[in-house]
């Protein structure tokens, strides 16, 4: 599988209003824009660098007008495991939660540094010989509930009172991160996984219905995409529907039914629910009719430039990829013919469900400092739907990325509506054997034409009994 690299500048570095992540789906690597993260391991040891960065005072006026109540810590450095750096890079705009923190808190961020392969290893070594950091980055998805069965995180419902009006906006996601009534993720916002690139130019020149407008008019679903695909699709020109390594799981998603997920508290599948035998259907209907690009005639290898190249239709990815310093976005066309939708509604859904991933962080075991942690966390809440992160993250996108206004529509049209209807996947954050048994099974269908019903019964009960474990674990 082609490694793919999560990143969050925005979410982090524009006070949470622009939360960008990619993943690797082969590991879910996560990487946040702020420092520049290497990939050597270094020794298990805390990095002098902290952010000194400042806001500009105008900015900084209006930022201070966040007020939560803060009194300054008696310890006022956070140390941060990571591969990359809460703390601005060079030129950076600095972030409305961490100048929050400096200001209300006198709190800073200390980078602990590890590379993204190697994190979990180095954190295993700091809490077994006492010297764990305080802070971890629960964006990668993998933190609950698989390092909390390692045992290398804590509750953090000593420090944050997840019932409060600050918190209340993000509970029914923390609550998805919790065991026996205990908290082990400050999730501070959920952002769309993945969305429909396209290019402008191809929609209009093969006479196809704009992807915007259709959801403008509530038409945006899955009939709606097949008729596009159709009427584009000609193997005798080379054209296809679909590309990438996201599609697969992203619609899956739709469904509002994960394949691995949490209820009530306990770790549970769906492999056999209906909901995921219509969409694996629908994949399955796909390759059948050659649609999806077949990437296994070209060596398992993607080919983003087909979009710009007015080849492929789609090209389903995380919203990372607007971003020109990931040099993705430059593959589909000049920026301003470039667009996106959210993934296609389920019609037999009963609401417009979204692919999601959460921007949040948890405690680790043994930290010395969990009260800075609440502190940064309950600013980074503080600030999430702030109209001067807001600001500074748009100033951003036009002056810096070169974004059009019709982007940025899309993209808080986007994190709303994942807002409102997040589903969130599970089977790369329980066991090894689980991702196993799902992330290439669930996608033969779309890739290689075999049925659902018969992969699933392959798998059904080494899952099982990997869920089994892991939930007694869990609740013990």
């Amino acid at each position: 599988m082609k490694k793919m690299k999560s990143i969050m500048a925005a979410a982090l570095a524009l006070g949470c209003m622009l939360t960008v992540t990619a993943c690797d789906e082969e590991n879910g690597s996560v990487s946040t824009g702020g420092g520049t993260p290497s990939d050597t391991n270094t020794p298990p040891q805390a990095s002098t660098s902290s952010s000194t960065a400042t806001m500009n005072e105008s900015d900084a006026s209006e930022v201070a007008k966040i007020d939560i109540g803060a009194e300054k810590l008696a310890n006022p450095t956070v140390k941060f495991l990571s591969e990359w750096d809460l703390n601005p890079a060079e030129g950076q705009p600095i972030s409305v939660a961490l100048e929050m923190f400096q200001t209300q808190y006198g709190g800073r961020i200390e980078l602990v540094h590890t590379s993204f392969e190697e994190r979990y290893t180095k954190l295993s070594t700091m809490v077994a010989s006492d010297e764990s950091p305080d802070m971890f980055s629960a964006g990668d998805m993998d933190v609950f509930p698989k390092g909390v069965l390692s045992g290398y995180f804590q509750p953090l419902d000593p420090y944050i009172d997840f019932n409060s009006d600050l918190w209340k906006p993000m509970s029914t996601v923390n609550e998805q991160f919790s065991a026996n009534g205990k908290h082990y993720v400050g999730a501070i916002d959920v952002e769309s996984d993945c969305v429909m690139f396209y290019n402008k130019k191809t929609i209009i020149d093969n006479g196809l219905d704009d992807p915007v407008e259709l959801l403008e008019q509530g038409k945006w679903d899955w009939d709606a995409l097949w008729n596009m695909m159709t009427q584009f699709c000609d193997r005798s020109q080379s054209k296809f529907a679909t590309d990438g390594w996201w599609f697969e799981g992203a619609i899956s998603l739709t469904t509002g039914k994960p394949y691995i997920g949490m209820d009530n508290g306990k770790i549970v599948h769906n492999l056999d629910h209906p909901m995921i035998e219509s969409v694996q259907s629908y994949m399955l209907k796909m390759k059948e009719n050659d649609l999806p690009f077949p990437k296994s005639e070209y060596g398992w290898e993607v080919h983003p430039t087909n979009i710009r190249d007015g080849k492929t239709l789609f090209y389903p990815v995380g919203v990372y990829a607007l971003y020109p310093y990931n040099n993705i976005i430059q593959n589909f066309g000049n920026m301003e013919d470039v667009m996106f939708v959210p993934m296609p509604k389920c019609p037999e859904a009963d609401a417009y469900y979204l692919p999601a991933r959460i921007n949040g962080f948890s405690l680790i075991k043994g930290a010395k400092n969990p009260e800075g942690v609440a502190g940064y966390l309950n600013c980074a809440m503080a600030s999430r739907d702030s109209e001067i992160a807001k600001e500074i993250g748009k100033r951003q996108a036009f002056d810096e990325y070169g974004w059009t206004q019709e982007q940025w529509d899309m993209l808080e049209k986007v994190n709303k509506m994942t807002t409102e209807h997040p589903v969130i996947e599970m089977y790369n954050a329980v066991t090894p054997t689980i991702a196993d048994c799902i992330n290439n099974p669930m996608k033969e269908g779309y890739n290689a034409g075999v049925s659902w019903i018969q992969t699933r019964e392959s798998y059904r009960a080494m899952v099982q009994a990997e869920l089994d474990t892991a939930n007694a674990k869990l609740n013990s």
